[in-house]
């Protein structure tokens, strides 16, 4: 049994009660946990932020400390960010570089100007024409690299980039403010190694298949009262779906619907197996490889999860083992 799912099920219960009057129509609610983008860092618990270089490197590692020292995954801390001197040993440490370089040159594009004026000075007559301007470039770079600490192996490396052009003709038009635009691009790196590195925690509406074409006259009458009753009971609605599939040939809405339900429920093979039949089915595929995806993802985040969870348990078997030796020693 996963010991994240047991609480999980208890807070994903907890909100569709107080949430329910609220649930949007023709959407079921689905909850979920969703795998971090890298691989092979799920057992990673504790990191060292080291030195960054470059002229944006300490306000990149300063960002990047701030997102991860934030994750909190059911209700908990994800990781333990360690920065300067410590007599605790991290699993990793993230390193890496950041610069961004800003140039001007001159270019020409067009801009209305007037060119002809009354002897009121009022402009009468204006036209596009191509004026002399200054573009300005800026080019954010950025590697980061995660090692792990007991033998320095690389377990994650990227390249974040990021760009931003303006160009300015006249008195008229200025700049934005370039530090504004750098720390923004700071952030959405920060951002980007926060999602890299560790789950996160979604919650969707995702809309209901609502076509009841060659259905017969009992089940649509059903299958519509049940679109109806996501408004107010997902649950009743998901019940209604499986009455109807009972009574019916096989229809690609109805199909569709119970797995979303099972999805919603974390009944993540049956979603799987559903969502598999209902592409055997005639009509679009886009939707049925969305939800696959979605899915699997989930499925691979609860995987990480185990070996996260394997990792702790190693930690605690080797504090227990050395404390006992510690104890041992003592006497």
């Amino acid at each position: 049994m996963r010991i994240l799912s047991i609480s999980k099920m208890a807070s994903v219960g907890l909100t569709a009660l107080c949430l329910a009057a609220t649930a949007q129509a023709e959407t079921l609610r689905v909850e979920g946990l969703y795998p971090a983008r890298a691989p092979d860092v799920a057992s990673i618990k504790s990191i060292a932020i080291d030195r960054f270089g470059g002229s944006d490197g300490t306000a990149l590692a300063f960002a990047i400390e701030d997102r991860l020292s934030d994750v909190e995954i059911d209700a908990a801390p994800y990781f333990k960010i360690m920065t300067g001197r410590s007599a605790i040993e991290p699993e990793a440490t993230l390193s890496g570089t950041a610069t961004a370089g800003i140039e001007e040159y001159e270019t020409r594009e067009y801009r209305e100007r007037c060119i002809e004026r009354n002897d009121k000075g009022k402009c009468e007559k204006r036209k596009s024409i191509k004026v002399l301007c200054l573009k300005r470039v800026i080019d954010f770079q950025a590697q980061v690299r995660l090692s792990r600490f007991r033998d320095g192996q690389t377990i994650y490396s990227d390249r974040k980039s990021d760009g931003n052009e303006q160009t300015v003709c006249g008195r008229k038009e200025s700049y934005s403010s370039s530090e504004e635009i750098i720390r923004n691009m700071i952030s959405r790196a920060a951002k980007s190694v926060r999602r890299d590195l560790a789950p996160i925690e979604k919650r969707r509406n995702i809309r209901v298949f609502e076509s009841r074409k060659d259905m017969d006259k009992a089940t649509a009458n059903l299958f519509k009262a049940a679109i109806k009753m996501t408004k107010t009971d997902e649950q009743e609605a998901c019940r209604m779906w499986d009455e109807a599939s009972v009574n019916s040939a096989p229809h690609r809405s109805i199909t569709y619907n119970r797995g979303l339900c099972a999805e919603k429920d974390g009944a993540l093979e049956k979603a799987l197996t559903l969502y598999g039949e209902t592409g055997q089915l005639a009509g679009s595929k886009t939707e049925i490889k969305q939800a696959i995806r979605r899915v699997e993802d989930r499925q691979r985040a609860l995987d990480d999860w185990d070996i996260r969870f394997a990792s702790l348990q190693e930690d605690r078997l080797q504090d227990e083992s050395e404390a006992v030796a510690t104890a041992k020693t003592d006497e």
